[in-house]
């Protein structure tokens, strides 16, 4: 029987120095049914035309002014066949761990949640990455193979490949990089304001047995000890 494809879109958002820069470094993967990914890829240009911008610009939502604008943004993306998961790291909680591994250790967790996702589904990946400074898909390979043991449960045979690419040369990217902005923002500001991005995304995010915590929203070290984070999902819980 063939199995189902899934495309993968994976950004980031933030400083992933430890305790300097920002507080929290989120990592955000887009899910996203292979045989709809053009259909939805174009709600990128809806989005842009929305906005006055020229098709071919990058949609970048730090770019991007006016809080109508960013709501336009995530309700076009909720009503989307998209699932996102997000891993944060609270870096100002995080000891023992060097600022240039912060990437390394943390990617893995969202693999395993993209593989559980794919498990679940009957599935299979084909993974998309932002580029950034020393990354490539020979390290990432390396990485994977090496953490599929007791630190990560990351399912190999589920994931058929994976690229790095600029953000420019995929618009799913750039939904990307606005779901997971639209998260750094919220925990940033810290208000009702700012959680809205997310309550209107509640339903395309990730969970299991209607519980996102741990899958659509995993939390490091410990998101008792975080008071946006806390405040979010009260928020949500509304």
């Amino acid at each position: 029987m063939t199995k189902k494809e899934y495309n993968i879109y994976i950004d980031e958002s933030g400083d992933e120095g430890i305790k300097k820069g920002s507080k929290y470094f989120i990592l955000t993967a887009i899910i996203i049914e292979k045989d709809k990914d053009l259909k939805i890829s174009k709600c990128v240009d809806e989005i842009k035309k929305e906005l006055e911008m020229n098709v071919k610009t990058q949609l970048h939502w730090m770019k991007i002014r006016g809080f109508p604008n960013k709501l336009m943004i995530v309700d076009t993306v909720s009503k989307q066949n998209i699932v996102i998961a997000n891993v944060i790291i609270d870096t100002y909680q995080i000891d023992k761990l060097e600022s240039k591994n912060v990437y390394f250790r943390f990617i893995g967790f969202l693999f395993e949640r993209i593989c559980w996702f794919a498990r679940d589904n009957k599935g299979v990946v084909n993974i998309f990455i932002s580029s950034r400074s020393n990354l490539s898909v020979e390290k990432l390979n390396k990485y994977l193979e090496e953490g599929n043991g007791s630190k990560f449960d990351i399912l190999l045979d589920k994931i058929q490949f994976i690229q790095v690419i600029p953000n420019e040369r995929k618009r799913l990217l750039q939904l990307a990089d606005c779901c997971c902005s639209a998260l750094f923002q919220s925990l940033k500001f810290n208000d009702a304001k700012h959680f809205e991005y997310m309550l209107r995304l509640k339903n395309n995010i990730y969970s299991r047995k209607n519980n996102i915590e741990s899958y659509g929203l995993k939390f490091f070290p410990d998101g008792k000890n975080s008071i946006e984070y806390i405040n979010l999902l009260n928020y949500l819980d509304k």
